[in-house]
């Protein structure tokens, strides 16, 4: 599933046309230039993510979520559906709430592991990965993915989009393009820093990979719906759908009560040392 999870940092769309897809004031390529503004604007906003793999890394996942990008990354999400190589895998499933550098994991397979018989656990960004190695950081850094700006900024590099028609997503009426865009052409669309972050989530073969991709915009030229698809030479790959909602609402992303919330003991998740 990394593999797929991979593609979720590569969207994007824009849209300088009518919604009902009949009159394009703007090239396909503007409209997607277009997007990428409009939504570099909204710093909040609601994502349906729904990951698949193929070859020897099959599975899915669905998660949903609320996310706040600016000025710092607060979001609250949902979990309910894994599963690899046609298993499902119910331990995976719960939420999350990142805020303040710490995250907050309600999932019941940890708690064995968490004082009190609680039911949320609280984890320290920082401290875990320097007692344990494993870098909790990158999974946090996993949630910018679903970023629709980075995404739509990424598919100005593709060279063929083009416009497929008017479509309704969601109850929205939207303008649906589609194209493919070189690793490397999305790459170069991005700043130094952001793209020295995307690049390493890509594997290491990707000079030469290829993303196709299909999007949604609406009347404010703001994504609603992202497909994109992607394969190694392994025959390995998958796909990610991304349905959009929400921007620019106002919304708040609390820790639990403190009385719900214990601590984990490391010690006993890495074997009782």
């Amino acid at each position: 599933m990394g593999a797929a999870l991979l593609l979720s940092g590569c969207n994007g769309d824009g849209s300088g046309a009518n919604a009902d897809g009949k009159t394009m004031k703007l090239s396909a390529n503007e409209a997607l230039l277009k997007s990428s503004q409009k939504t570099a604007e909204s710093d909040t906003f609601k994502a349906d993510l729904t990951v698949t793999g193929t070859g020897s890394d099959s599975g899915k996942i669905h998660a949903t979520g609320q996310f706040r990008l600016k000025p710092t990354l607060k979001f609250s999400a949902q979990l309910d559906e894994v599963s690899h190589n046609g298993a499902a895998v119910p331990a995976a499933k719960g939420q999350a709430i990142f805020t303040g550098d710490t995250l907050y994991a309600k999932v019941p397979q940890l708690a064995q592991f968490v004082s009190g018989g609680k039911p949320w656990v609280k984890i320290d960004v920082n401290q875990v990965s320097q007692r344990t190695g494993f870098d909790v950081q990158s999974l946090v850094n996993q949630v910018e993915k679903v970023n629709p700006a980075e995404q739509t900024k990424m598919f100005t590099g593709s060279k063929d989009v083009h416009q497929v028609g008017g479509e309704t997503v969601d109850g929205v009426k939207t303008v649906h393009y589609a194209g493919t865009v070189t690793v490397q052409d999305a790459l170069n669309r991005l700043d130094a820093q952001t793209r020295q972050k995307v690049d390493g989530w890509l594997p290491k073969d990707h000079a030469n990979g290829k993303i196709n991709f299909d999007l949604w915009t609406d009347g404010n030229n703001l994504p609603r719906k992202i497909v994109s698809k992607s394969s190694d030479k392994q025959g390995d790959g998958g796909s990610v759908t991304v349905l959009y909602s929400d921007y620019g609402k106002s919304f708040g992303v609390n820790a639990p009560p403190s009385d719900q919330v214990g601590s984990m003991s490391l010690g006993s998740l890495l074997g009782g040392n």
